[in-house]
């Protein structure tokens, strides 16, 4: 039986695959809008893109876990439904979009960018305040170098990414 928590559908057992198939349906049902409404200017476009996508990602995105398969097609729905309001061809360049604009790229907000963002504002509003969320931060991080042999965040960084 699905629950809600502040907004989040999960289950009993903390199962966030409801959560995962709200955000990709509601980016299926954007898709579905701009493939309608071809009468949009591309400015347009993109700024429902730009109002829709990241928040509906940002709101769960950090707190539900995000297994590879899904995350690929949810990075995948991101390109797409960008080539649609720019209205390329489904066969264009994926690397136009993650790009940074000096590189002739459009610098386009891939998923993994707005958690990372979503998330850093959680912590910093978390760490505003001495609720001893900060020295909790602090001690997961300790360990975290601890347990995997690192000296820095950097290092702890490329150690995360290698087990991924």
């Amino acid at each position: 039986m699905p629950i809600r928590l502040l907004g989040i559908r999960y289950n009993m057992w903390l199962d966030s695959t409801a959560q995962r198939r709200y955000v990709l349906d509601g980016i299926t049902e954007l898709a579905c809008f701009l493939r309608k409404n071809r009468d949009l200017t591309i400015g347009n476009s993109l700024r429902l893109i730009e109002c829709t996508l990241a928040p509906l990602l940002a709101f769960s995105g950090p707190v539900i876990i995000w297994p590879e398969k899904d995350f690929k097609r949810l990075t995948a729905a991101f390109v797409k439904y960008h080539k649609e309001a720019w209205q390329m061809p489904p066969n264009t360049s994926t690397v136009l979009f993650t790009f940074p604009k000096d590189r002739g790229g459009l610098q386009v907000r891939m998923p993994r960018a707005i958690i990372c963002s979503a998330t850093w504002g959680h912590l910093t509003r978390c760490c505003q305040f001495d609720d001893g969320t900060r020295q909790l931060a602090e001690i997961t991080y300790k360990d975290a170098l601890e347990q995997h042999g690192c000296l820095d965040m950097e290092e702890l960084q490329f150690e995360a990414e290698f087990l991924t």
